[in-house]
């Protein structure tokens, strides 16, 4: 017994021996005990970072299509591609396809994954009438997301469905300003809900394609309206330079009258000294015939040599006012540069107007001499003919009496300042401040276009290469200073 005690004792022993040397075990399986508490922190972790990934893919996504839409801002169908392509990859879905409404009807516009038997039983369902009942159609004139977990069950079976197979269906309406103008969708094998990211991401491709829509509409409109602008300016400026072509040609026309009218004098005495002289010459050839005394020969060459003198007096005169004519036209009508005297150039101009204007307005010049200048007398004697013209008819109207002055000097080397100055009712400063504006006039009703000044301070700043400044308060006269550069600017060439 002893024995067996001992046995026993020495297998009780064992076994205590061995529970002693097995206590380590509990750790060795709390260790995977301890793994499978930390699995669910790794799951955790690995699905964050798949959606991290798919938010990525996403964004990237929509930040691809707003740079579509950026970099062609007209090219809709390029948009609706890469939409439909898009929404068919990271909704992991069977067909995508996007729609447009025309009126009462619906319009497939893009397509993604389909067959050719799909294609074929979307040409032949589309357009489909707004008031259909299939889904697409239900969406955009309900404005609302359309989503089934199973057509089949649901009842939204269509050829679509028959030729794809597809189960599940997620339809989101494009909204502008609350109504409908398409819609996106997206159909998938399944018969399940789309997740609610994906859904949102519909949402968002469907704002897009609206940005997009937009764009498109308001370019066109845009262009629309700067082609109609364009032509609206091109007729302004075809009527504006009718209107200045007839304000020259009616300027001519004044001197023409006037030169005509001063020619009248010569003309008209030359004529009855001519006439007068004939007459004494028949006469003398009476008195011939009959015997001739000294005093008689004497007292016709006396009135022979008056008649010649006034005859040549006057003719000379004549002569002076048509090279004076000839000279004023010229320039004005050919507005080639070269040299000139600018204030030869000015007494031209102003004895050719004093033909055409009133006999109560005097125009005075006091010029400096030597003013040389390399630039075009032409439109500078059109700057001189429409300020004299327009004293004339604004500064002293009515007829009444009055004064313009003209002066001109050297300013600092390069420079020439000419001033005109009159005496008249001046302007007020409403009138002041546009002034210088096309077609702006305060004597429309008595045949004004508005053009004068208009034409004199574009052909200042522009073809003269100067500046224009007008000084005027009411009942004290106008000033209107000049300074224009003895070289004209090459570019006005």
């Amino acid at each position: 017994m002893k024995a067996g005690g001992r046995a026993t004792g020495t297998k009780t022993g064992a076994k205590s021996t061995a529970k002693r040397r097995q206590a380590p075990k509990p750790a060795r399986v709390s260790s995977p005990a301890k793994t499978k508490t930390e699995n669910p922190g790794k799951t955790e972790l690995k699905q964050l970072t798949l959606e991290l990934q798919e938010a990525r893919e996403r964004q990237a996504a929509t930040a691809e299509i707003l740079s579509l839409i950026s970099d062609s801002p007209t090219g809709i169908q390029p948009v609706f591609d890469r939409i439909v392509r898009n929404a068919a990859r990271l909704c992991q879905s069977v067909l995508s396809a996007a729609y447009r409404r025309d009126g009462e009807q619906v319009h497939l516009v893009a397509h993604d994954q389909f067959s050719p038997e799909s294609v074929a039983a979307v040409r032949k369902a589309y357009p489909a009438p707004l008031t259909s009942k299939n889904l697409i159609s239900v969406a955009i004139r309900e404005r609302r997301v359309m989503h089934e977990a199973d057509v089949l069950v649901s009842g939204g079976y269509s050829e679509l469905q028959r030729t794809s197979g597809y189960r599940s269906i997620l339809v989101v309406p494009m909204l502008r300003d609350d109504v409908a103008i398409g819609a996106i969708a997206v159909m998938r094998l399944e018969p399940q809900l789309f997740p609610r990211a994906q859904v949102e991401l519909l949402k968002t491709f469907a704002g897009q394609a609206v940005i997009a829509i937009e764009n498109a509409r308001l370019f066109t409109e845009v262009q629309e309206r700067t082609r109609q602008l364009s032509q609206s300016l091109e007729d302004l400026r075809a009527a504006q330079d009718s209107l200045v072509q007839t304000e020259k040609l009616a300027a001519l026309g004044r001197l023409v009258a006037g030169v005509a009218h001063e020619l009248n004098t010569p003309v008209g005495t030359s004529l009855t000294v001519a006439s007068a002289f004939i007459n004494k010459a028949d006469r003398f050839e009476a008195d011939v015939a009959g015997g001739v005394r000294r005093s008689t020969l004497n007292e016709f060459i006396a009135t022979s040599r008056e008649a010649a003198s006034q005859i040549m007096i006057n003719l000379n005169h004549a002569i002076d006012l048509i090279q004076s004519f000839k000279q004023v036209a010229t320039d004005r009508n050919v507005s080639d540069r070269r040299g000139f005297d600018l204030g030869e150039v000015t007494e031209q101009v102003v004895k050719g107007l004093r033909f055409g204007l009133r006999r109560n307005l005097v125009v005075n010049v006091e010029c400096e001499t030597g003013l040389a200048m390399n630039s075009y007398p032409g439109p500078y004697g059109q700057v001189v003919t429409n300020l004299v013209h327009n004293s004339a008819v604004h500064a002293y109207p009515d007829g009444s009496r009055g004064s313009v002055h003209i002066s001109a000097h050297a300013s600092g080397k390069h420079n020439i300042e000419v001033l005109f100055s009159d005496q008249g009712c001046g302007i007020s400063p409403e009138v002041r401040s546009q002034i210088f504006d096309p077609f702006f006039t305060t004597r429309r009703d008595q045949g004004s276009t508005g053009l004068g000044l208009h034409i004199v301070h574009n052909i200042v700043t522009n073809r003269l290469g100067g500046r224009i400044n007008l000084e005027s308060k009411p009942g004290a006269g106008t000033k209107i200073r000049i300074i224009v550069p003895r070289e004209a600017p090459h570019a006005a060439e």
